[in-house]
């Protein structure tokens, strides 16, 4: 039997509060690992000298430029998170995402936190108070006040190809503040430790980078560090996770504007569409979500789906093999009304449900 060992604060609540049945289950439970409190250390980082460049040349962005970029861009904006409880201390990072002060980090980095403060990059402690907390999403807001040194922009984390190159950045291991590593993106719609629909990432994830950002070369967040995979058999290495800017960014809007974000339920079983399925029942369609069972009285009820429906898309983004109907579906939270596109009797049709809560 292949054992490993996953490193994360502990994440509650399952895939599950949003379908009945999903394709894959995660084999172990996260455990908690409380990092070191976090040094003052600034690592600098150093700018490519312009003068090297050919003069005669239009300027070439290398990716070696282009991370140092993204660096000095994100940088500035990213925090350590102190939590302060009744059996000690730990701390995590996260990052400014506004000029009000939110800042966004994983729930398990502030989980029964009595008192919580953050680091600023550049040396400052503040007081920060919760705002909300997302626990089947491994989520959190802070909000800190004062003047805030730099703000983050969200990217599109499903445009995101295999390979393209990723920063993570946070305070590893609790006391080197600011640490940068860099990597690919290694896969994506990868479930574990019960979180759905994750990043991959070969990028250096380590205790202490939980709730730090994520960035692509042009510095925008597309993930949240949250755990990594490490030892066992094949003394795996490189297998870090994140949560989707795609996912993180409404349900941190719903933590600001309402206090809570639940995972959506939609009441369905389902079967991932494949060429050798759609030949066998005669579909002009390769890709989408064929549903085999529909709960009585739940959304997908109400809305009038059956079995038999082939689901290809949800707000107008189709469903593949790079956006499952498991990620589609994480980027909306119970009470939001979306827009589902199925296929019926060789025929498109649309209709708009209203995603419920798992009971």
């Amino acid at each position: 039997m292949i054992t490993f060992s996953l490193f994360v604060g502990t994440a509650t609540g399952g895939l599950a509060g949003y379908l009945i049945a999903t394709n894959t289950k995660a084999d172990t439970q996260p455990v908690v690992i409380q990092a070191n409190e976090p040094s003052s250390t600034l690592e600098q980082i150093n700018t490519v000298d312009p003068s090297v460049a050919d003069k005669q040349q239009p300027p070439v962005t290398t990716e070696e430029s282009a991370t140092v970029e993204a660096v000095e861009k994100v940088l500035p904006a990213v925090v350590t998170v102190l939590n302060q409880g009744q059996l000690g201390g730990g701390s995590g990072s996260g990052f400014f995402i506004s000029e009000d002060g939110y800042v966004v980090s994983n729930y398990h980095v502030v989980e029964n936190a009595q008192n919580l403060s953050i680091v600023y990059a550049q040396g400052g402690v503040a007081s920060a108070r919760l705002v909300g907390t997302a626990p089947e999403f491994d989520l959190a807001v802070l909000k800190v006040d004062g003047p805030v040194p730099a703000v983050t922009q969200w990217g599109d984390s499903g445009e995101l190809p295999l390979g393209a190159g990723v920063i993570a950045i946070g305070s590893a291991l609790g006391q080197y503040q600011n640490s940068v590593t860099a990597g690919i993106l290694s896969g994506f719609n990868r479930q574990l430790g019960g979180l759905g629909g994750l990043l991959q990432t070969d990028a250096a994830i380590n205790h202490g980078n939980s709730g730090g950002p994520l960035v692509n070369l042009t510095g925008q967040v597309v993930g949240i560090n949250t755990m990594v995979v490490r030892g066992g058999l094949s003394d795996a290495e490189g297998l870090g996770f994140a949560i989707p800017s795609n996912v993180a960014q409404n349900v941190v809007r719903n933590l600001i504007e309402r206090g809570d974000a639940r995972h959506p339920f939609l009441g369905i079983q389902y079967q991932a569409l494949n060429p050798q399925l759609a030949t066998e029942l005669g579909l002009n369609i390769t890709q989408g979500a064929l549903l085999d069972t529909i709960i009585d009285g739940t959304p997908a009820d109400r809305a009038g789906l059956r079995s038999g429906d082939v689901i290809v898309a949800i707000e107008g983004q189709p469903v593949d093999d790079r956006h499952s109907l498991v990620s589609l579906l994480l980027e909306h939270v119970a009470g939001d009304t979306i827009t589902i596109k199925i296929l019926r009797d060789g025929k498109a049709t649309e209709t708009n449900l209203t995603l419920g809560e798992r009971a």
